[in-house]
């Protein structure tokens, strides 16, 4: 038979293929000899067969498979690892972390897996396919744990076939500030040493460093301790009140923290000492009939902490003063009321306490019922002669030290018709029963560098026919003497800048008026700053100077 023949005879159906019936074929230890290789038979995966052994090309995959018998297996090369862009992880910053991952044979459908090193994995929140070389992975921040570092990438095709890159992802979250936001601290300037210490943690137990991110505090002469956070130093002097604002930063590894602080730093506190006298009470008018004598003025209340403790002043802040003016007169009528009380002494300022002393009590009125009572102050003014009325009372501001003392009583009806004394600084004012009512002494004070005294009251005034010869006396430290036995007699008036009662009038005599207070000032010459309002006499004793004024002003330190 020839070739052509025995095809022909094989060959039983229209479209040349050869029918099964005709083919008795075995192949063994086949050799495919050609070059552009050996056609399988190619199929969806629903057109699988089911016969161990079997090798085809699953046109869903885009890759030969063959059966195990039991399943089908892909037949591919593995995916490859070889860097990522992301190898430090904040799980605290929140969001999302996106990794871009480079290799090779990444395939479509590849996923993406994180590995824990104690075995905790997790996969990615999102995975694109990028190209063959390149896959971008998505996943939350927050599912890298500390306890978990470092993380492996594991990319696995969907052949089944994966490849791992261990250790490569660290977590590191950023250092968190424990000091909450704020004033830190109020200090002077003359402040030294550790003024306030910051501090922050961080999670990975790594070791924090602390800096500025500005240079304010260096600006101000201060240091910030890159280990401890300490804020040491001595600060620059200021002239007012001055807030340093600066932004501190925890860095801990590469991760920082940043936070606004702030400090307050206050000029140094000036110490001083002072003393201050209110203005002394008007002596009370005598009477025309029945013979009595007015009563002292009350001087004026006295405080000073010199030689105790010191009160500080504020550099660049202006204090005010307020010197008492002297109660004044009534002049003499039938009816004459009580002089006129002395006018208060204090110093003021933004930021400071008050401190004042009261205006001295004027003295009763001799013989006028409705004002015979000597009238309350620093020091109290004595009663006017007629009716056994009381002196008024001292240290109305209830001071501890008293700042006066109570005027005394005036002598009732008959001679010897004696208005009581003013009250003083250191003692009350003498009764007018039966004897002349002095005023009460004043106190000495060295807060010039010479001892002066100071707040006497002034005495009660006697009448014509009085059975006492002379005069009350006025207290020392100003104290106005009052009225003698004479008709038309007036008392005398307290000295003006020691704050002295005025003396009672007698038989149609006015009572004398107060004597004007004082305010002294006494601090360091290191620290005076030369500014004063008000006129006052600046003296120096030793290494302070003294500032004196009798008529209101002001201080800047």
């Amino acid at each position: 038979m020839t070739k052509a023949r025995d095809i022909s005879k094989l060959l039983s159906t229209a479209n040349g293929k050869i029918a099964g019936e005709n083919l008795d074929v075995s192949f063994e230890n086949i050799t495919d000899t050609g070059t552009e290789g050996t056609k399988v038979a190619s199929g969806t995966s629903a057109q699988r067969g089911s016969t161990a052994g079997q090798l085809r090309f699953n046109s869903d995959t885009g890759l030969a498979e063959y059966y195990t018998g039991t399943a089908f297996k892909s037949i591919d090369a593995p995916p490859t690892i070889s860097s990522l862009d992301v190898t430090e992880v904040d799980s605290q910053a929140g969001g999302n972390q996106t990794i871009v991952i480079t290799g090779g044979n990444f395939a479509s459908g590849a996923t993406v897996t994180f590995v824990g090193a104690s075995g905790t994995d997790f996969n990615a929140s999102t995975v694109t396919v990028d190209s063959v070389s390149q896959i971008t992975a998505v996943a939350p921040k927050a599912s890298f744990l500390n306890a978990q570092e470092p993380y492996g990438v594991k990319v696995q095709n969907t052949s089944g076939l994966s490849a791992t890159l261990a250790s490569q992802i660290n977590v590191d979250t950023s250092p968190s500030w424990s000091t909450a936001s704020g004033t830190l601290a109020t200090i002077t300037d003359s402040a030294t040493g550790t003024h306030a210490t910051v501090s922050a943690t961080d999670i990975d137990g790594d070791t924090i460093v602390y800096s500025e991110t500005t240079s304010v505090l260096s600006g101000a002469g201060l240091s910030l301790n890159s280990s401890t956070g300490e804020i040491t130093g001595d600060p620059t002097d200021v002239a007012s009140s001055t807030t340093l604002t600066f932004t501190l930063r925890a860095t801990a590894n590469s991760k920082t923290a940043d936070r606004s602080f702030n400090i307050v730093v206050n000029p140094t506190p000036i110490s001083a000492y002072y003393l201050m006298v209110a203005g002394g009470g008007a002596g009370g008018s005598g009477s025309a009939d029945g013979g009595y004598g007015g009563g002292g003025g009350g001087a004026g209340g006295l405080r000073t902490n010199y030689g105790s403790t010191a009160i500080y002043l504020v550099g660049s802040t202006q204090y005010t003063i307020s010197v008492g003016s002297g109660g004044t007169q009534n002049n003499y009528d039938a009816d004459s009321g009580s002089g006129n009380d002395g006018g208060d002494t204090s110093i003021s300022g933004s930021g400071f306490t008050t401190i004042l002393t009261n205006g001295g009590g004027a003295g009763g009125s001799g013989g006028n019922p409705s004002a015979q009572t000597g009238r309350d102050g620093g020091s109290g003014g004595g009663a006017g002669a007629g009716a056994s009325r009381s002196g008024g009372s001292g240290n109305i501001g209830n001071f501890t030290p008293s700042e006066g003392n109570n005027g005394g009583q005036g002598h009732g009806a008959g001679s010897p018709y004696s208005g009581g004394g003013g009250g003083g600084a250191s003692q009350a004012g003498t009764s007018g029963q039966n004897q002349h009512g002095h005023g009460g002494n004043g106190i000495a004070n060295s807060i010039t560098g010479s001892s002066i005294t100071y707040a006497g009251g002034g005495g009660g005034g006697t009448w014509s026919d009085s059975s006492l010869s002379g005069q009350a006396s006025g207290g020392s430290g100003g104290g106005g003497a009052g009225a003698p036995k004479a008709t038309n007699s007036s008392g005398t008036a307290g000295t003006n800048g020691l704050g002295g009662g005025g003396g009672g009038g007698g038989q149609n005599g006015a009572g004398a008026s107060g004597g004007s207070g004082v305010f002294i000032l006494r601090l360091p010459t290191a620290d005076y700053s030369g500014t004063t309002t008000g006129s006052p006499t600046v003296t120096t004793s030793g290494s302070d100077t003294i500032i004196k004024w009798t008529s209101s002003g002001s201080y800047t330190a």
